[in-house]
């Protein structure tokens, strides 16, 4: 009977460690993460679903500002943000397989005639800039210099690109940084793709990714897991089906 007991005891915490809940969190970026509670939460999160609800993981997705999701990476409270440039958090710890490929444009109300050469042609122009992003080395150093700190505007919470997109059209800021892909997913939702345009490229494509824990024991064998996961999706065609119903495609 002792031998019975220690088999069965055995299988039950093989099940909780299978069981366990990934602590996921983010700010919006939609298309790659949006409204947990929605029917299409983002291609990415619906990818995690997908491959660590087969590895027998509960996913715990939650929105939170940018800054206060990588804070709680670092500190425990949770294990992994969605959406991560490896510029934004070189301390956490990437899998191989990226979520997708991206760039930051340079954006400005439509009837504004200026292009963006390089951060020389950003003199005279107000900028508007999400916390604890990576916009790129370019870009980066552009907002850390103290000498353009009166012409920046940070925006903060879990909606700060439609924050930001609603200050670019009052006249408070005359430009934006911001990823193609989301922008354009963030000015149909709004119903605003008319009064924006693109005015030039300030990063070019980059892949993202999730990024976890540094310290966390599970972590590593979390990421085996989604980059097998994501090698399986890609290789059975559901990953290109699952980005067609967000309006994407792997080009």
């Amino acid at each position: 009977m002792a031998a019975i007991r220690w088999i069965v005891l055995g299988l039950a915490l093989t099940g909780n460690v299978l069981a366990d809940t990934i602590r996921v969190r983010a700010d919006v970026w939609y298309p790659v993460n949006g409204d947990p509670a929605a029917v299409r939460p983002g291609f990415g999160i619906e990818a995690l679903r997908l491959i660590w609800g087969e590895a027998g993981h509960q996913i715990d997705y939650q929105l939170m500002s940018w800054g206060r999701s990588l804070s709680a990476v670092r500190s425990g409270a949770a294990d992994c943000v969605i959406g991560a440039y490896k510029q934004d958090a070189p301390d956490l710890r990437f899998p191989a397989q990226m979520l997708g490929q991206d760039g930051v444009g340079v954006y400005v109300r439509a009837p504004d005639d200026w292009r963006y050469t390089g951060t020389e042609s950003l003199a005279g122009r107000t900028v508007g800039a999400i916390a604890d992003y990576s916009y790129g080395k370019s870009l980066d150093d552009w907002l850390a210099d103290a000498t353009n700190a009166d012409r920046i505007e940070i925006a903060y919470g879990v909606d700060a690109l439609e924050g930001n997109i609603r200050k670019l059209l009052a006249g408070r800021v005359d430009v934006l940084f911001e990823s193609p892909m989301v922008m354009a997913s963030s000015l149909g939702t709004l119903d605003l793709e008319p009064f924006v345009r693109l005015a030039g490229e300030g990063k070019p494509e980059t892949p993202f990714y999730i990024a976890c824990s540094a310290t966390s024991s599970e972590v590593p064998q979390w990421l085996e897991q989604f980059d097998g996961g994501m090698q399986s999706l890609r290789e059975s065609g559901q990953w290109r089906r699952l980005l067609a119903d967000y309006g994407l495609s792997e080009d």
